[in-house]
């Protein structure tokens, strides 16, 4: 594994917020800012409401791509390191891993992980896009990242 194949997956596995972006239903791009925790793959898991924008695009079209960033101390924001992971997302039928990854990230989301307007969904990735500092920029596969 490259060296910066590990440090994309150290940095999706050490955030825990990133950037969805989707194809909306007008033909226009929609992005929405999205807390997430990863499954045991390492793949990104969202906790969405079906009244969100983004889901009923994802409904549409299930392409998708995640902007996950770490964000410099100081200073400029392109400094820091960040990731594109793009693939299409899928609504999980058998959530009690992917609720329990979740709630160990974010607890507070307890309150309506079981309301039935909201459900989880896992990005299934296919290419990833990766800023690691100066010179170090590659599109690579996600199974370079991913192992899978």
């Amino acid at each position: 594994m490259r060296e910066i194949s590990k440090s994309v997956k150290s940095l999706i596995a050490s955030q825990k917020h990133g950037v969805l972006a989707v194809n909306h239903p007008t033909g226009m791009p929609y992005a929405a800012f999205v807390n997430y925790a990863c499954d045991e793959q390492g793949f990104p898991i969202f906790l969405i409401s079906n009244l969100a924008r983004h889901t009923q695009a994802l409904l549409a079209n299930p392409a998708a791509s995640l902007l996950v960033s770490e964000l410099p101390a100081t200073g400029d924001i392109l400094t820091g390191q960040r990731a594109s992971i793009m693939g299409r997302c899928v609504r999980l039928e058998n959530i009690e891993a992917a609720k329990a990854a979740y709630l160990a990230l974010h607890p507070y989301a307890s309150g309506y992980a079981g309301f039935s307007d909201f459900s989880f969904w896992r990005l299934e990735p296919e290419l990833v896009h990766a800023v690691a500092g100066f010179g170090q920029i590659a599109t690579m596969p996600a199974t370079e990242v991913f192992g899978v």
